[in-house]
């Protein structure tokens, strides 16, 4: 039987991984360039590496970052399912989900990541994570001028608008992209700029003044909320 110190270190290291109800919980989508000898994979949140292993595989093989979010591998042979999927959250080390894509998977199905194991933390192996908590940025893309902005977010939301300084009124952006987020006005755009986002199943966020007026492109901005 365990014992009751234990058992309190099991609850306590329970009580690290549990993220709130508002948490993000990591899936993978199927792409569409996806076949019997190629997978493509796109994440709801911004990741640093993705490996799957096949079906009685011994080795983890890397997926290239094609575009935002969206991971790719293609081999020479017919791959074979089902697939584990070992991930990299940044500053949290590797996640690794067992045969969580299934042989006959098809194109713009969408699995859910609930964690197997975590690597690299030997003490925390066997632990449960159903969910993993990101604070969400946004980062002004190339296309940015002062007519036009465009907003690069680090996890999957289903809308986005922002508010001009003194305005009344929000104005709806349009998603170009994987996570981008574009408007472009007939007259110069006056930051700061405000932002109120859809969070799935989860609501409306607003964050005042979150883009300054003399944004550059490149730059990111937190929002101070975790999803």
């Amino acid at each position: 039987m365990a014992s009751l110190s234990s058992f309190r270190l099991a609850v306590a290291v329970a009580a690290l991984l549990v993220v709130g109800s508002c948490a993000t919980e990591v899936t993978f989508k199927v792409g569409e360039g996806s076949s019997g000898k190629s997978l493509e994979l796109v994440t709801n949140v911004a990741i640093s590496e993705v490996e799957i292993k096949e079906k009685r595989g011994k080795d983890w093989v890397a997926l290239k970052e094609s575009s935002t979010n969206t991971w790719s591998l293609k081999s020479e042979a017919a791959l074979k399912g089902p697939f584990s999927v070992r991930f990299l959250v940044k500053n949290g080390g590797y996640r690794v989900v067992d045969d969580v894509i299934p042989e006959s998977f098809t194109a713009g199905t969408e699995y859910k990541m609930v964690m197997d194991r975590m690597e690299a933390k030997p003490a925390l192996r066997g632990a449960k994570l159903s969910f993993i908590s990101y604070e969400v940025t946004f980062k002004v893309g190339e296309g940015s001028s002062g007519k036009s902005l465009e907003l690069v977010t680090n996890v999957a939301i289903s809308e986005v608008e922002i508010k001009e300084k003194g305005g009344k009124d929000w104005v709806a952006l349009k998603e170009s992209s994987t996570n981008t987020w574009a408007i472009k006005s007939e007259t110069p755009l006056k930051g700061p700029f405000s932002v109120r986002f859809l969070v799935k199943n989860g609501g409306y966020r607003v964050v005042d003044d979150v883009i300054p007026e003399s944004f550059t492109a490149g730059s990111e901005y937190k929002s101070g909320i975790n999803i």
